[in-house]
């Protein structure tokens, strides 16, 4: 974030210097030592962008923030434990577990939870894409330790009950056939499975049906032990935060987490890209037929590296 942060500066300077001097605003400005006494420069001026502060702790964990001196923050849990970690049996996983992130800890039932994001007038979400799992609050400033404690003891004491797990796994089924009728899902599944074939980005996120019915709580377990680690989380905050009071909270509630010396970190495993096309045809209500195709047309020197790698 920090380095993304570095280059949009860089980049808004480089565009004022030679680009907006030339406006008419500027013509009309002296130039000289004189100009550059009266006026601050341009890019402090135009980009009020707050800094980026990143601290990674001894466990990995990296804590990143931005202060805008508001009221209110959004604090949340960046985790590389998308879909693109699993393989063909445990499929489905990520989403099932931010499925099951809030139905209870050890510390709160689904109510006690429930009740206490309202009480505080917060917003908790999570998300899973290919990449990563995401685990998030929106709050006011002054509650963000416990939003970070909130978060802390979702992703750590979840009691992932057999009931729970029976209930969401007629949930994601139901999910996955709202998924079947979204056509924009439809296409951008279709578009992964055919630019990496074979791979773990070629699969859905939600799984494969006959995996979301034999996911279990040892799948669950064991997916939360493999890939929960500190140099695999990412604690960023944005709006009225302090960067030194987050990196206490994420010392005090994440420093347990296990680190790199507690157990080898697995890689994601490799995606070759693949040109190639598909060619679909959705009805919907026996009314119309919607076609699409995608095309992945791959260059000479992509050809050539895939083969390689193959090889």
């Amino acid at each position: 974030m920090a380095a993304s942060l570095q280059r949009l500066t860089s980049v808004g300077r480089y565009f004022l210097q030679r680009h907006l001097v030339k406006t008419r605003y500027f013509n009309g400005l002296p130039v000289g030592p004189r100009r550059l006494l009266a006026t601050p420069a341009p890019h402090q001026v135009t980009l009020n962008v707050p800094e980026t502060n990143v601290t990674t702790l001894e466990n990995g964990l990296r804590v990143a923030s931005e202060d805008s001196g508001l009221t209110t923050c959004t604090v949340g849990l960046w985790i590389d434990a998308g879909s693109r970690y699993e393989n063909e049996r445990n499929n489905g996983t990520a989403h099932f577990l931010e499925h099951m992130a809030f139905k209870g800890t050890r510390k709160r039932s689904q109510l006690d939870l429930e009740l206490e994001i309202e009480n505080m007038g917060a917003h908790l979400n999570a998300y899973t894409s290919r990449e990563q799992t995401v685990y998030y609050a929106k709050a006011f400033s002054k509650d963000l330790p416990r939003a970070v404690e909130v978060l802390a003891d979702i992703i750590q004491n979840s009691t992932l009950g057999e009931a729970e797990i029976e209930r969401e796994r007629g949930v994601i089924l139901r999910e996955m056939q709202e998924v079947e009728t979204n056509l924009q899902e439809v296409v951008f599944d279709h578009l992964h499975a055919t630019a990496y074939q074979s791979t773990a980005l070629g699969r859905t996120i939600l799984g494969p049906t006959e995996n979301i019915k034999t996911i279990n709580r040892g799948d669950l377990v064991e997916y939360i032990t493999t890939h929960y680690k500190g140099p695999r989380i990412v604690l960023a905050a944005a709006g009225g935060v302090c960067h030194q009071e987050l990196i206490s909270l994420a010392r005090f509630h994440f420093g347990k987490l296990p680190s790199r010396d507690q157990g080898e970190v697995p890689a994601p495993p490799p995606c070759h890209f693949t040109g190639s096309e598909v060619r679909s045809c959705l009805c919907f209500f026996g009314v119309f037929c919607y076609i699409f195709e995608i095309l992945m047309l791959c260059s000479q020197n992509n050809c050539k590296s895939t083969q390689r790698a193959d090889d």
